[in-house]
């Protein structure tokens, strides 16, 4: 597809969205509500994932970035069919707010959402930026073009905080004492996965944010990425950290503390004080932090290489 047709691809379907008259909303936000009543109970690696309503072909999106607060907010989801991936190059997402059950609900914005495919699987991500103006119950209908040219919609229902879980933009990052190197014999003591690069375990987070350098950091288990909406994100940290070195600091901390203990049981593995500390609510998060320890950038599941790249040189 030529630039031109894609920007023209993705004018079309924002305006489609805004003429389409939305369908009235089936009451599953109770689905969102016995998901959080769940999620109180679990430990972030054994919450299900969110999901919206399937259509008769199976049809339906996938929630990547649960941990929602009052303002903008990074918007990523994963649109499945029974045939499998669905990856037309761009959506259009419309939100809306649900007052109560029963009343109407509230439209609010038009985005535009763009595929990017994660690199070395056969999956991919829709991210946009949303901005919600309070807490409560939302939803949202994506519109996409299938290979037939037809339009097709989703809908999906979710729960907005008035404060997330995880650290805001404009927080202070967290100077956690993170495993690096020198607090072990071997490098599968605190990391997993097959890729593994001793530059992103030299630092502590409190020494990287405190360096005067700015920080890019992933809190995400390589060799435990198992749900649909994860993907190699310490490989994608590699690459930035390859792009830009010498000119911020790159650290990875597996979300698991005890790596080589697990031999893939799930049961037996604890969780990172690190991600403790940060009040991960979900199992793969990138971040980045200014000059000054601020966090800038806040991004849950898995992030291209594009969005990273453009969140740190905003802080070079």
């Amino acid at each position: 597809m030529t630039r031109r047709a894609f920007w023209l691809s993705m004018l079309g379907l924002v305006a489609l969205a805004c003429s389409t008259v939305a369908e009235e909303v089936e009451p599953t936000v109770a689905v969102v509500q016995e998901t959080a009543e769940i999620s109180e109970r679990l430990r972030p690696d054994e919450i299900p994932l969110i999901e919206g309503p399937r259509s008769e072909d199976g049809l339906h999106a996938i929630f990547a970035t649960p941990d929602l607060g009052v303002g903008k907010n990074r918007f990523a989801f994963v649109l499945v069919s029974d045939k499998g991936l669905i990856r037309a190059p761009t959506a259009a997402v419309s939100s809306f707010y649900l007052p109560e059950e029963g009343a109407e609900r509230e439209e609010k914005q038009t985005a535009m959402a763009l595929f990017h495919p994660f690199p070395y699987v056969s999956r991919g991500i829709y991210t946009s930026r949303l901005t919600f103006d309070k807490p409560g119950r939302w939803g949202i209908e994506a519109r996409f073009l299938d290979d037939d040219g037809a339009v097709r919609n989703v809908e999906l229902f979710f729960d907005v905080a008035e404060t997330t879980s995880a650290p805001a933009l404009g927080a202070p990052a967290i100077r956690s004492h993170s495993k690096t190197l020198d607090d072990v014999e071997r490098l599968t003591q605190i990391s997993t996965g097959s890729m593994q690069d001793p530059d992103l375990y030299q630092l502590t987070i409190a020494e990287a944010t405190e360096s005067g350098l700015p920080t890019v950091i992933v809190m995400a288990s390589p060799a435990f990425c198992t749900n649909a909406v994860c993907g190699p994100q310490v490989e994608t940290l590699q690459q930035l950290k390859d792009e830009f070195e010498g000119q911020a600091n790159f650290i990875h901390v597996d979300f698991y503390d005890n790596p080589e203990e697990i031999q893939g049981d799930l049961s037996q593995a604890t969780l990172s004080p690190t991600v403790l500390e940060w009040n991960l609510p979900s199992t793969e998060w990138s971040f980045v932090v200014d000059r000054d320890g601020i966090v800038t950038g806040r991004f849950e599941s898995f992030t291209p290489l594009e969005e990273l790249r453009i969140a740190l040189k905003e802080v070079l």
